[in-house]
């Protein structure tokens, strides 16, 4: 696993106890073989029975509990409710076969920390990671609710020993940092004192802040729990895990505000979804993705009232070079186009891979000029990169929202633009939709 978290190295330091229900060994097995992929020693003690399940609950310790959700009699949801019963905190994780999304909805509402398909057990060791870093989460958290309580000089000395960085605001002004905080942020806790809440939030994060603050409740006491993305003081990105509350400060309401540092598990899932979002041979992003991007720059564009372009290319002749050259040399043409689209877009761009020979580019806030400037710059960078055989692409353009208000408006116009460059006549919309448009329509 890359990105490794510090929870999965301390895991790889002593065995991993586990409590698993599964009537299947062959699964089982399985899902033994991908953990010790992960590099994890289990320990596991397997039971089918509710019985069983009782007598290792009331007579062991395990890290984590995995139960199949449907068993002999039972089920992995009965099993929570023992362990409820019983006032275990362990983790329960679902290692199952395929549920429906009411059934998922349900279980998470109802206490399972996680739940992983049988078909993708290799989220397995991320999933144990994931479960056994919000109990200790929870178990610090608790901790230091409790410490406040009893007095301030408590909760100080409490505060400078735990790894969550805690911070008291009143307003956007910092009241405490702890040590935690000064580490986490790069920031010494004089200059945390002087800083605005609102210069350690990342752009990123700094929409969902406000939308946070819209729809807080007055009077409202229950904390809030949510991940935020902050700058550091050296300029680098950090996730943290936040929980926020109200309390008084000096006879005023402030915040409480806990923090856990999850930059590596967020980076490790970022690289996954990279993975899954990715076309395989070029690296660029897959249609997927693509739609994906282009729904979020249609609700911007919605918010802001200012237009953005896609861009569609075509590989000239990718049949022939394959003929001509083999199909090494087809793909190896491929990647070339994909290596100039990635080469020449800015980092808010989004150059992506959705068919064959297909390409595409999301421009935010870029009209129809500046758009075909950059498709000429492409394509004139493509046909003088030097290699052989030589290559051309074709491109079409069109703007949202002005061309159409949907993803399918929009490709329609581009491709039209693009047959027109080949010097074809445009493809009737039903051969269309038989192509390009074919998983469009399956998404819609």
């Amino acid at each position: 696993m890359n990105g490794d978290s510090p929870i999965l190295g301390a895991l790889r330091q002593r065995p991993l106890r586990v409590l698993w229900l599964e009537d299947s060994a062959s699964d089982f097995e399985f899902c033994i073989r991908e953990l010790r992929r992960a590099r994890l020693e289990v320990v596991a003690d397997v039971v089918r029975t509710e019985g069983e399940f009782v007598d290792k609950l009331l007579g062991e310790t395990y890290d984590v509990v995995l139960a199949d959700y449907k068993l002999e009699g039972w089920t992995g949801m009965d099993a929570l409710a023992r362990m409820r019963e019983l006032r275990r905190d362990t983790p329960l994780i679902l290692v199952t076969g395929a549920l429906g999304d009411a059934v998922v909805v349900d279980c998470l509402k109802r206490g399972v920390a996680d739940y992983v398909l049988k078909d993708r057990v290799a989220r397995l060791p991320i999933a144990i990671c994931k479960a056994l870093e919000e109990k200790y989460l929870r178990e610090e958290r608790k901790l230091a609710h409790n410490q406040l309580r009893e007095s301030e000089e408590k909760f100080r000395a409490l505060a400078e020993s735990i790894a969550s960085a805690i911070f008291i605001y009143r307003g956007t002004q910092c009241r405490y940092a702890n040590r935690a905080a000064e580490i986490i942020t790069g920031y010494d806790r004089s200059e945390l004192l002087e800083l605005s809440s609102w210069d350690l939030i990342h752009p990123d994060s700094r929409e969902s802040v406000i939308q946070m603050g819209l729809t807080q409740v007055p009077g409202e006491a229950v904390p809030r729990r949510y991940e935020l993305k902050i700058i550091t003081k050296a300029g680098a990105a950090r996730w943290l895990d936040v929980t926020s509350s109200f309390i008084e400060v000096e006879g005023r309401r402030g915040g409480l505000i806990t923090a856990f540092d999850v930059t590596e598990r967020k980076e490790a899932e970022e690289a996954v979804q990279r993975l899954v979002a990715s076309d395989p041979l070029t690296g660029l992003a897959n249609y997927r993705r693509l739609l994906d991007a282009f729904q979020c720059e249609l609700k911007r564009s919605g918010r802001t009232g200012r237009s953005f372009s896609l861009v569609l290319f075509d590989l000239d002749g990718l049949k022939r070079i394959n003929d001509a050259y083999g199909h090494l040399a087809g793909s190896r043409a491929l990647c070339r186009v994909g290596n100039v689209l990635r080469a020449q877009c800015r980092s808010m761009d989004v150059p992506a891979r959705f068919g064959g020979d297909e390409f595409a580019i999301i421009l935010p806030e870029t009209g129809a000029d500046a758009a075909r400037h950059v498709a000429s710059r492409v394509a004139d960078t493509v046909q003088n990169d030097g290699e052989l055989p030589k290559i051309t692409v074709s491109f079409g353009l069109a703007v949202c929202p002005d061309d159409g208000g949907s993803f399918k408006d929009v490709m329609l116009i581009a491709d039209s633009g693009l047959y027109l460059m080949k010097g074809q006549p445009r493809l009737d919309d039903l051969q269309f939709n038989r192509t390009n448009l074919r998983l469009v329509d399956s998404a819609d």
